[in-house]
């Protein structure tokens, strides 16, 4: 499909040139250029419409807008190397501000949502009443920056509704594909002061949808966040417990392994008569483990009659 527009649209270029000999490639790529850079500009002229230059101070403000809320369409840029520096400029101090006056928006849309979300629609069902309000919330949003733009971006633009829909979620998501923009197309309002606060009123919009989405998309990174401290509790706290269990269960078995040491000693006190035994000191019993699963208790730091000696003994402990 995309091969076939391409040919065709090289097929007319190719029979244009057949009809009109006295235009060079050169003049004609020229023309090209200029149609390509302001296509409603060429389009009025060709039709002998009236033609207001996009440059005009609605035009530099729908600009600078797509500039500082990072949008960029695309269908007005800079040509001038003047222009081109000034624009990166404006963009490195503009961009920041935009930002903070989108955060003081959204805090407002923050506090308005408070307001709405302490509704109690369900006194008896608290979590109820809060998920509804949530709907409620984003219900309100969704009407007021997506539905109802979308409706009049369809009688205006003389759009699809969907296409309104889309146009709607690609400007506010700052995504810009430029492929179509309001307030810009020879649909639009065709009276000049109409079309100015046209223009102004939808660039307003979108300052205010900016601020929206980004409130619904701090909404949701907070709701991951959440979720992220309370599994990263749960787990810290699962190997807290299981630590405890352990650290209990190594005490047992030292006591269990101690025990034995003290019964192997009362065994031996007790075969030799005339001798006294001293009892162990705690570090001093070692155990070895056999294939067999019995495991050889040494015990060292004995002393028989005041001198010091070792006993070896096979306990199997459980």
């Amino acid at each position: 499909m995309q091969w076939c527009m391409l040919q065709k649209r090289e097929n007319v270029i190719i029979q244009y040139r057949y009809n009109h000999t006295c235009i060079d490639a050169h003049t004609l790529h020229n023309l090209l250029e200029e149609i390509d850079y302001e296509t409603t500009f060429a389009r009025h002229v060709l039709e002998n419409k009236t033609v207001y230059t996009q440059w005009d101070f609605t035009g530099s403000f729908s600009f600078v807008i797509t500039v500082v809320s990072t949008i960029g369409y695309g269908n007005l840029a800079p040509r001038t190397g003047f222009g081109k520096v000034a624009v990166v400029v404006y963009a490195l101090f503009g961009i920041p501000i935009t930002m903070l006056m989108l955060s003081g928006i959204g805090q407002v849309l923050t506090k308005l949502s408070t307001k709405v979300n302490k509704c109690n629609f369900c006194s008896k069902k608290p979590l109820l009443s809060k998920v509804l309000n949530m709907v409620l919330i984003i219900t309100l949003g969704l009407t007021f920056l997506f539905g109802i733009p979308a409706f009049i971006f369809n009688q205006v633009e003389k759009w699809g509704y969907l296409e309104g829909l889309y146009f709607c979620f690609v400007t506010l998501s700052t995504i810009g594909f430029g492929d179509y923009i309001a307030a810009m197309s020879e649909n639009r309002l065709t009276e000049r002061g109409g079309g100015d606060v046209y223009r102004v009123v939808t660039y307003v919009w979108i300052l205010f949808g900016l601020a929206y989405l980004s409130l619904i998309v701090n909404y949701i990174v907070k709701f991951f966040i959440l979720r992220a401290e309370k599994m990263e509790n749960f787990t810290k706290e699962r190997l807290e417990n299981e630590i405890v269990r352990l650290q209990k269960e190594m005490a047992k078995k030292k006591r269990s392994v101690y025990k034995t040491a003290s019964a192997v000693t009362n065994n031996v006190t007790s075969g030799v008569k005339g001798k006294f035994w001293e009892m162990p000191q705690g570090d001093a019993i070692e155990k070895d483990n056999n294939n067999k699963g019995v495991q050889l208790l040494k015990v060292s730091s004995l002393r028989l009659n005041g001198k010091p000696t070792e006993l070896s003994h096979k306990i199997e402990i459980s």
